[in-house]
């Protein structure tokens, strides 16, 4: 596919090589579309395929015993979705669209294909991954020792920076097509108590908010509230082997 976000991010942690380029484009050349709402894959199903979105927000969530809803994680443009699970016969969580999607899906023994023709290209999915896994853990940790406020603003500078990695430009307005629920259900917090903490980080002008969008006002302040660490910012690939090709 063409202009593909996950491209675009890879070659943001490394210059790819045309051959590269090219194992990436194969994975992404059947696009289909996904109303908001769809449920791409539900937990427990058999993880045949992975993701790659093109477009377009999916949320990975978990059912509790009482009903009540855990949001794991946002996924957008740029995003492979499943690489968490791929230990795994089945799906550990379910992929609901959270908007319009187009998502490209194929079987992920093309990408152990892809690992063993490229495996820099395999340094480099692991190396995100991992990334990724990190700023999870930072978010765990966030929601066993912080406030609500430092939790909201936790995930807000961690979308932030995984928007930056793909777009490369640091944009303090940040699309986030998400309802309150959704936040709330992400940092274990009602929907009530996030429309407050909401109005209350804008009155202190650490944020406004505007439908789809958040502006971080004050970012270093947000930084220092939350103690958040950037993990999309940089990768060390000095040990990557060479490129094949």
């Amino acid at each position: 596919m063409s202009d593909s976000c996950f491209v675009v991010r890879l070659n943001r942690y490394l210059d790819l090589t045309p051959a590269e380029n090219k194992a990436i484009a194969h994975l992404e050349q059947e696009p289909r579309e996904y109303s908001s709402g769809s449920m791409l894959w539900q937990e427990g199903d058999d993880l045949s395929e992975l993701l790659i979105v093109h477009q377009g927000w999916a949320l990975s969530e978990s059912r509790l015993p009482s009903g009540k809803r855990q949001i794991l994680r946002f996924h957008f443009s740029g995003d492979m979705i499943g690489a968490s699970g791929i230990a795994f016969r089945d799906a550990p969580s379910s992929i609901v669209a959270a908007t319009d999607m187009v998502v490209c899906r194929f079987p992920r023994r093309a990408l152990g294909q892809t690992f063993i023709e490229h495996p820099r290209l395999a340094a480099l999915f692991f190396s995100i991954s991992q990334m990724e896994s990190i700023d999870l853990y930072d978010r765990l940790r966030a929601l066993g020792r912080s406030e609500g406020k430092a939790r909201l603003a936790n995930l807000f500078l961690s979308i932030a920076a995984r928007m930056r990695a793909v777009s490369g430009q640091h944009n303090p307005v940040v699309r986030i097509p998400l309802t309150q629920s959704d936040l709330g259900d992400a940092v274990g917090l009602t929907q009530v108590h996030v429309n407050r903490l909401i109005r209350q980080m804008t009155e202190e002008k650490l944020i406004t908010r505007n439908r789809s969008t958040v502006t971080l006002v004050d970012e270093p302040k947000l930084i220092e509230l939350a103690r958040f660490v950037d993990r999309f910012s940089a990768l060390d690939s000095s040990w990557f082997p060479s490129p094949r090709g």
